[in-house]
């Protein structure tokens, strides 16, 4: 297997699942892939995909569609308006999204894209107060009331009907979350 690319905002892509091994060649370079990705994709579509070829931009570039680079997430979905251009392209157009039930979105804090570390459920999250906090101050601002939000917690599963999605501050080390449900 090639050694894989670092990627700044999603460190583990083996690990979250947005990358499985593979025997194929990529699509885009022609070489072996190792790994292949496997997560949404906003461009022309491709069988297999390297990481490589993310992480250097070369997929963004080949995959482009309608003169509009492609993206591996629609990083601007609530990129606060102090978070540089340069980092929402990174994230969007040079590391790996992930799969999620309803529309994924990345989360930002300090200024700047937080590092995805996957799906977690509520054993995952329930020792870690700024996570948990972080989900709640979601959940209400989907218009769930503060009691419902944490009562609702309980029931996040790791890979099931209500999923929570953790990143981490890659300045002030908070976690940070939201929830999504099938």
């Amino acid at each position: 297997m090639p050694d894989l690319p670092s990627f700044r905002y999603h460190p583990d892509p083996v690990g979250t699942g947005s990358a499985l091994p593979t025997g194929a060649h990529c699509d885009v370079c022609d070489r072996p892939a190792g790994y292949r990705y496997d997560g949404p994709l906003s461009g022309r579509a491709v069988g297999v995909l390297c990481l490589r070829c993310i992480a250097d931009g070369a997929a963004s570039t080949a995959l482009a569609l309608d003169g509009r680079p492609a993206e591996f997430t629609d990083a601007s979905l609530g990129a606060p308006d102090d978070v540089p251009q340069g980092v929402v392209d990174e994230v969007a157009q040079r590391t790996p999204g992930f799969t999620g039930w309803q529309q994924e979105r990345w989360l930002y804090h300090c200024s700047d894209a937080a590092a995805y570390l996957g799906r977690v459920g509520w054993d995952d999250v329930q020792d870690r107060p700024d996570a948990v906090d972080s989900l709640v101050s979601d959940l209400l601002d989907l218009g769930v009331d503060g009691e419902d939000a944490r009562e609702q917690l309980v029931w996040l599963r790791r890979d099931g009907d209500l999923t929570g999605y953790l990143f981490r501050c890659l300045h002030c080390g908070r976690h940070l979350a939201y929830s999504d449900a099938s």
